[in-house]
């Protein structure tokens, strides 16, 4: 299968995050095209854009991580790392030019996927986090560590703000899925947290620029 086959299958696939982002710009480019050919041209770059920063990552760059191994499930910077009685909270912020798609950080089973209506405040307001719109996905999973059997649910939050408007998510809450599918999108400058088990050992660190599939985020201790 071609490139171009490869894409365009995944864009009308009903289970792919970045499909109604491709075909209502490949729609906005053809009316526009219609009314002004400039204007058109203008929002081919926009599509352009779009395809670029929604392309599928490559399948070779997901074969390094080992049983129970968590990786980054975004391109961007991490810029927040802490630590609570019970889990450790890593944020990753998008950057201009990086990948947009989500990808799922571990196999496992999509337990929650949903999306909390609210406001699309500035990150930097102290009580942002309980004001400001979000999607929350929960995948359960489980990790067997030597002789223990321990549960490793790993919770992704995607964050609104004034630009970071769209979060959307067509997986289905029950489906099983491997490490590295495309399980959500966040359009311009987007931030996620990912919340993990204590017992997982971080990889990563505070000003680490992390790319989706590749990075390795985290390993069980």
């Amino acid at each position: 299968m071609s490139k171009f086959q490869e894409y365009f299958s995944d864009s009308i696939s009903s289970q792919s995050p970045g499909m109604p982002v491709r075909l209502i710009t490949g729609f906005v480019v053809i009316i526009f095209t219609f009314v002004w050919v400039p204007l058109g041209l203008i929002c081919l770059l926009g599509l352009i854009w779009i395809v670029y920063v929604t392309k599928h990552p490559e399948e070779e760059s997901l074969l390094s991580a080992g049983i129970g191994d968590i990786l980054v499930p975004m391109d961007g910077l991490v810029t927040s790392i802490n630590s609570t009685s019970t889990q450790k909270i890593i944020r990753i912020s998008q950057q201009i030019h990086t990948n947009r798609l989500i990808l799922m950080p571990i196999k496992g089973i999509i337990d929650i996927n949903m999306f909390i209506d609210g406001l699309f405040l500035p990150a930097k307001i102290s009580n942002v986090s309980s004001l400001n719109a979000r999607r929350e996905i929960l995948i359960k999973t489980k990790t067997y560590l030597s002789s223990s059997k321990m549960d490793s649910d790993v919770s992704i939050i995607l964050w609104g703000s004034p630009f970071a408007r769209y979060l959307g998510s067509p997986i289905l809450e029950g489906r099983k899925l491997r490490q590295g599918i495309p399980i959500a999108i966040s359009l311009f400058h987007g931030e996620i947290d990912i919340v993990l088990p204590l017992h997982y050992e971080l990889n990563v660190t505070l000003g680490e620029f992390c790319i989706a599939g590749k990075t390795l985020l985290a390993r069980p201790l």
